[in-house]
């Protein structure tokens, strides 16, 4: 199932769309975090705006979290993601995340809807269940991607089904 929509003036969940109640006005570009419904379940603290965080702060999610310029060339990512595809940080800021570092993702179903979110010219989030292809075998992944025109990037956030 995919869900589009863009992050409310209040501020968004990017796991489940639901409001992040941050107070109108008190906005510095998108807000777009973790609901403290989603932050319980998965045993981490609620954020109200993911580009507030840094690196040390990516690095200890509990899942993979992973950020692209608007041609998919990554910026960021963290530990859980380096540990998950066994790619070093070092080595894949820079690539294209699409073409060089995940080619299974370059379909209509994946980078199509990154393509489709920056040609919409505003805030997006989509999410889908997703088969990333290993060496080791296929794993079953919920995918929350976001666009943030204002940032001229997207999130890519990925969490395992399997090991859930």
């Amino acid at each position: 199932m995919e869900t589009k929509s863009p992050p409310s003036e209040r501020g968004t969940c990017v796991l489940c769309d639901r409001s992040l109640g941050a107070e109108p006005g008190r906005r510095n570009g998108p807000s777009i975090g973790f609901c403290p419904g989603c932050a319980g379940d998965l045993g981490i603290v609620p954020v109200e705006n993911l580009l507030h965080l840094g690196p040390e702060q990516y690095d200890r999610l509990p899942f993979g979290f992973i950020t692209v310029d608007l041609d998919g060339n990554i910026m960021g990512f963290n530990a859980f993601e380096t540990a998950y595809s066994g790619l070093r940080e070092d080595a894949v800021v820079g690539r294209n995340f699409f073409g060089d570092i995940a080619p299974c993702t370059s379909v209509r179903e994946f980078e199509g809807r990154f393509r489709d979110m920056i040609e919409s010219g505003g805030e997006a989030v989509a999410r889908f269940r997703y088969v990333f292809r290993f060496a080791g075998g296929e794993r079953l992944v919920q995918v929350s991607m976001t666009f943030i025109a204002s940032e001229s990037r997207g999130i890519i956030i990925v969490r395992d089904l399997d090991a859930a």
